[in-house]
């Protein structure tokens, strides 16, 4: 490789990590510690009301926008490993509903749900099912 190429994918490389370092920061971690109260004593559907309220503040019709942002506040979570868009209004209802699959972190070990979400104007919570082990 030359010396041209190194640094214009070091630049690339840079510029990629401050834009995802600068959106990351705009997502605020709230209700952390109620969400995780919950989920340790795993009543996962009474998460819900919380997900509502943080869609709730969030600018109506930006559906894939606030899915994303969605994504993005339940991993700051302490009691989350990993948040993951796996289907985005795939699900064909009235309105149609998106999946995340949510990597929970409790007593140690990892437990795996599919999380429904109505993409509605405003996104709301719908329902967690339980992920079948592979």
């Amino acid at each position: 490789m030359t010396r041209k190429t190194i640094l214009t994918a070091v630049i690339i490389s840079l510029t990629c990590l401050t834009h995802w370092a600068c959106n990351k920061e705009k997502v605020s971690c709230s209700d952390d510690q109620t969400f995780c109260s919950l989920v340790d004593n795993q009543d996962f559907d009474a998460t819900g009301s919380i997900i509502d309220n943080y869609l709730a503040g969030l600018e109506r019709n930006k559906k894939d926008e606030n899915l994303e942002r969605l994504r993005d506040w339940l991993e700051c979570k302490s009691c989350i490993d990993k948040a993951e868009i796996i289907c985005n209004s795939c699900i064909k209802t009235n309105p149609p509903q998106s999946e995340l699959i949510v990597d929970f972190i409790l007593n140690g070990q990892t437990v795996t749900m599919l999380l429904n979400i109505w993409m509605d104007e405003s996104l709301k919570f719908c329902a967690y099912h339980w992920q079948k082990k592979k």
